[in-house]
């Protein structure tokens, strides 16, 4: 071989072509999303902070404990009032003031000011004085809930008097299923404060019915103890008897406490003065009809609480959720249903509120803008056959279903305007409910407004039927009620 022969003019090019490079950019591009999506970083960080969660809650259950050990006497807070780490920006003094800045109603709350919210010395969201212990502070300062906002997401205390308890909200999916027995907690007993805020909802205020924000029970009233939600002794209904020969039936002096959620049965047998008290006893009052019609005026409104996603549309392939009413039982909240009687609506805020339409009738206080609770006799509405019975009455006017017998008239005490359907001409057939009142109308000597309806009202129910045969002493296994703060 000639060693100086030349070399071929032809060479191998090892460098990648454009389409090539186009391939592995996107198959890096297909594994790159991949694993966005396996590790999904927005739900790491929910972790990370409900990590931060359980942390902080863990010392505050650690730190109060000593301190309620190590000090004599130990004045734990006020019993009527929920300590939230909320800011309230209309604060200026140290003692903060009652989350009015954040549109919370008053009283019932207390959140402090952004310059003494962490403080350790009683000042600040939390009324106990750390610095006490004999030994220093066990907490340098009081921690706040890492994202902190009324969503809610923040902290909250609670005490009797004499137990207390601290809980927080997660807000991942590996602690969603927390959020059904009361979130993070800890304490000496976890059943205070009546599952606020986890079971709570908060509802946009509607200035028509004097009201501003407030909070709801998610669910129906229930009884707690030891913290298992109750569901005996059973009214044969799946119903909890609430015996009236004990007004402490649901009380801490009974070792039980009113609280809402997920499990256990709506409490029932309730009379309309007890139903006042017990939603008195947990900082709170039993929803007004001026709350309960906030609440469905804004529900109506939206599309989601709609069988087919449009507002105004009527059965059978339209109209407004009713609730369970079409079952021969109660339910507790493990069970949504599906079509006409779904038991959730979403509110324009996107909180999600159960059993308003139907499950268990429940007591409402008669309020005019929201203030006081009338318990005189009803001046009711007649019905248009002014027949001598009681009987139920559409919505609407006349002919509007099979020439139904209807509300011929409202009263000052039954305006149309306080109990109904922002759209006057709805009806049973938008899934609205009626009224069930004395055909002749006048004083039947009957006192309270009972809403919603039961498990097996069927046609009849919906968020503004209105019962009004009752009374303030009036009970039964089928009415329970429903507190709001």
């Amino acid at each position: 071989m000639n060693r100086f022969a030349p070399l071929s003019s032809h060479t191998e090019d090892n460098g990648f072509t454009l389409i090539e490079l186009l391939v592995v950019i996107g198959i890096l591009g297909v594994l790159a999303v991949a694993v966005v999506l396996v590790l999904n970083p927005a739900e790491l960080l929910k972790q990370g902070r409900d990590s931060t969660r359980l942390s902080d809650l863990a010392s505050l259950t650690s730190a109060i404990s000593l301190l309620q050990t190590d000090v004599s006497g130990l004045t734990l807070g006020s019993s009527s009032v929920a300590y939230l780490s909320l800011i309230d920006p209309a604060a200026t003094t140290t003692a903060g003031t009652d989350c009015a800045g954040l549109g919370f109603p008053s009283p019932g709350f207390h959140c402090a000011a952004s310059s003494t919210a962490s403080k350790n010395d009683g000042t600040g969201w939390i009324p106990l004085n750390f610095t006490r212990f004999s030994a220093g502070s066990p907490l340098g300062r009081l921690p706040l809930d890492p994202v902190n906002d009324a969503s809610p997401l923040f902290y909250a205390y609670f005490t009797d008097g004499t137990t207390w308890k601290v809980t927080g909200a997660p807000e991942s999916a590996r602690y969603t299923s927390m959020t059904q027995t009361g979130g993070f907690q800890g304490g000496s007993n976890v059943t205070l404060g009546g599952g606020f805020p986890e079971q709570w909802v908060k509802v946009p205020g509607n200035s028509a019915f004097g009201t501003s924000d407030f909070w709801v029970m998610k669910y129906e009233a229930k009884c707690a103890m030891g913290g298992t939600m109750l569901t005996t002794p059973d009214t044969g209904y799946h119903t909890l008897y609430d015996s009236q020969s004990s007004a402490s039936y649901c009380t801490s002096a009974n070792g039980k406490v009113v609280t809402t959620g997920i499990a256990g049965y709506p409490l029932a047998y309730v009379s309309h003065t007890t139903a006042k008290t017990y939603c008195q006893s947990i900082g709170g009052h039993l929803l007004t009809n001026d709350e309960w019609m906030t609440i469905a005026r804004n529900a109506e409104l939206v599309s989601s609480n709609w069988k087919n996603n449009t507002v105004g549309s009527a059965e059978p392939t339209g109209g407004l959720f009713r609730g369970n009413s079409n079952s021969s039982l109660a339910m507790d909240g493990a069970n949504p249903l599906s079509g006409t009687n779904t038991r959730t609506w979403t509110l324009s805020n996107g909180q999600v509120i159960w059993d308003i339409a139907g499950n268990v009738w429940e007591h409402v206080q008669r309020s005019t803008m929201n203030a006081g609770d009338a318990v005189t006799a009803i001046t009711l509405p007649p019905r248009s056959d002014l027949g001598a019975s009681w009987n139920w009455g559409e919505y609407g006017g006349a002919g509007t279903v099979n020439n139904a017998n209807y509300i011929s008239s409202w009263t000052g005490d039954v305006a149309q305007a306080k109990v109904g359907s922002l759209t006057p001409s709805y009806n049973s057939t938008n899934g609205i409910g009626q009224v069930y009142t004395y055909g002749a109308g006048g004083t039947q000597g009957t006192t309270v407004f009972v809403r919603g309806a039961d498990w097996g009202s069927g046609s009849f129910a919906g968020a503004f039927t209105l019962y009004l045969s009752w009374v303030t002493g009036s009970t039964d296994c089928y009415v329970g009620i429903r507190c709001a703060r």
